[in-house]
């Protein structure tokens, strides 16, 4: 169906009733399938499918204290999550020494007293800062009613903001430093979800490259065993190479194989040569999957222990 276009000043930012009708437009209008109305009073021109595009939509209707927060900043800065975090439709706004929090229909609102450390997003609206947005995940009511994030998964984040995400072109920069997701956790020292980050942050560990090989490095320091390096670098006869966990003492190293290790040939042929450099540089090599690690890693960390003691 085609569909009168809209002027361009309201194609270029989202805009409420008010605008529309200034425009010269309809409510009838409004009401087509090429509209958008991510939220109550907010409109665009086209649909506001996923989160930055919804994100995109209501940022023009915050005010200068009112900035991107909690699951939808750690989302917009790609931080991994477990899957029940992924997809919560709520886009989540703290406001900044005001009176009150948002309050909208498919909004989440929270409310601060101090202004936290932030960072730009698009058109000069605010976003938590990294290292803040993951204390925040402590807090159980930041999720969802009743769900919370393990210790495990604040580590495995803490991971990836201080490594940078791994991507085909190499290492994007961290987010983060360590440094300032322990002062993201003395800044929440007497508050909801204080002891876990303490934890979590004392676990934290760079360069890792998967929330996988974050899990697997707790699971057997969890049985006991000692903490393996990270990245632990290995020089082979086609150069410098990096396993993603190992014991240098004792020459042994862990490489954890997840489903893109199975689905991409180019990649299972690249593992195949590389397991043989390191093979061939002298140390051992132990290829991990998932089911290593469900429901725990006890029987690995018996066969890293018996590995360990050859």
């Amino acid at each position: 169906m085609r569909y009168t276009p809209l002027p361009s000043e309201l194609t270029a930012r989202s805009f409420s009733l008010a605008d529309a009708a200034a425009a010269g437009v309809g409510r009838a209008r409004l009401r087509s399938a090429d509209i958008g109305h991510p939220f109550h009073g907010v409109y665009t021109a086209g649909l506001a499918d996923d989160e930055e595009d919804r994100c995109r939509a209501l940022a023009p209707t915050l005010e200068v204290d009112e900035w991107f927060s909690h699951l939808t900043a750690a989302r917009l800065y790609r931080m991994p999550l477990p899957a029940f975090a992924q997809h919560e439709n709520a886009v989540h706004v703290t406001s900044v020494g005001t009176d009150d929090r948002v309050r909208r229909a498919g909004v989440t609102g929270w409310r601060v007293l101090e202004r936290p450390p932030s960072r730009r997003w698009e058109n000069g609206v605010r976003i938590v800062a990294p290292a803040d947005v993951w204390a925040s995940l402590s807090v159980r009511s930041a999720l969802r009613p009743g769900a919370t994030l393990s210790t495990e998964w604040l580590v495995a984040i803490g991971d990836f903001l201080v490594s940078g995400e791994r991507t085909d072109a190499g290492r994007a920069p961290a987010l983060c430093t360590l440094a300032e997701l322990e002062a993201a956790a003395d800044r929440r020292n007497g508050k909801r979800g204080a002891k876990a980050l303490r934890v979590a942050v004392a676990a934290v560990r760079h360069p890792v490259d998967s929330v996988k090989e974050t899990f697997l490095r707790l699971g057997l320091v969890g049985c006991g065993l000692p903490e393996p390096e990270v990245q632990l670098p290995v020089e082979t006869a086609q150069g410098l190479r990096h396993a993603d966990l190992g014991y240098r003492r004792e020459r042994l190293l862990l490489e954890f194989q997840g489903d893109e290790h199975r689905t991409s040939r180019a990649r299972w042929l690249a593992d195949l040569t590389r397991v043989q450099l390191l093979q061939d540089a002298g140390y051992r090599v132990m290829l991990i999957g998932d089911a290593d690690l469900v429901p725990d890693c006890r029987a690995l960390a018996a066969r890293v222990r018996r590995a360990l003691t050859c």
